[in-house]
């Protein structure tokens, strides 16, 4: 009796250790096939690669100064314009999110240099200057527009009659390296130099001109245009120049790898049809794509 009763709890016990194994063996499996479809999941959303290093996993953190309509601008504190909605799309081919920094034009390429932002997504003009510091993915061409109050008092038609007059720029951006330029020009002939009222955004560049505090301001062509859609009556174009400009985003000089997952990222946005909808959705001219 007691060797049948020994016989029984030995079977039980095997019995037991067998379930547990069991048990823990398909816990096991179920994390390891749990874990791929997992880390797989982004590969099968994405288009395009996302570069290895990102500010902050899973999102395309860039640097914005929005108050360049229509390109970057706030509506009800919440960022549009054509850069915004490109750089969301650019996102999605990679399968991230988007995460905006909002800064004066002037802290934008500090911050990238910093690791703050992955890239400069600001319609940032392409200078020779700038290209000395950030390397650009172009994707518009632009021109910029002389911007007077209605009326044109000063009689103004070329950067040249500006000489001697206020013109109101945004700091650090191409419109101030462009009557700084210009000055150089003056300065060789003999003529006043432009005098240069240096802003910390766009807005203020409009709002010194509409104040009368600035004979003039200089903006980009579409953006010249949607100010008159904004504030009928109060301003005209007086000239344009710079036709052969380029935009672009920027990502840090040398960081080949952001620079590669960027332009496939923003090939797919042209393939797919999404570029071309952004430049009508928001009035630019066709002529302006720099996919042509």
């Amino acid at each position: 009796m007691m060797k049948n009763t020994k016989m029984l709890v030995c079977t039980m016990l095997v019995l037991v250790v067998a379930v547990l194994s069991a048990c823990g063996t398909n816990s096991t499996n179920g994390g390891q096939a749990s874990a791929p479809a997992e880390s797989s999941k982004p590969q099968e959303t994405a288009a395009a690669a996302a570069p290895s290093f990102l500010v902050e996993k899973g999102f395309l953190t860039y640097g914005t100064a929005a108050t360049f309509p229509p390109f970057e601008y706030m509506v009800n504190n919440e960022f549009t314009g054509f850069d915004i909605e490109l750089g969301q799309a650019i996102a999605k081919e990679m399968g991230v999110e988007v995460k905006i920094q909002s800064m004066n034009f002037d802290g934008l390429i500090p911050a990238l240099q910093g690791k703050r932002i992955d890239i400069i997504n600001s319609a940032m003009y392409i200078k020779p200057e700038r290209e000395e510091q950030v390397d650009f993915i172009p994707y518009m061409g632009l021109a910029d527009s002389i911007v007077v109050k209605s009326g044109n008092p000063k009689g103004v038609k070329s950067m040249d009659d500006l000489s001697n007059l206020t013109v109101a720029v945004t700091r650090g951006a191409v419109e101030e390296i462009n009557v700084r330029e210009h000055n150089e020009k003056l300065k060789q002939a003999g003529k006043p130099e432009i005098k240069i009222l240096a802003l910390p955004t766009a807005n203020d560049a409009v709002l010194a001109t509409e104040q009368g505090r600035a004979d003039a301001f200089l903006h980009s062509s579409p953006g010249a245009a949607y100010l008159q859609e904004e504030k009928p009556g109060v301003f005209e174009i007086a000239g344009s120049f710079g036709a052969d400009t380029k935009i672009g985003i920027a990502v840090r000089k040398g960081d080949t790898e952001t620079k590669t997952a960027i332009e496939a990222a923003l090939k797919k946005v042209v393939e797919n049809g999404t570029y071309k909808q952004l430049m009508e959705k928001y009035h630019l001219p066709a002529e302006m794509s720099y996919f042509k």
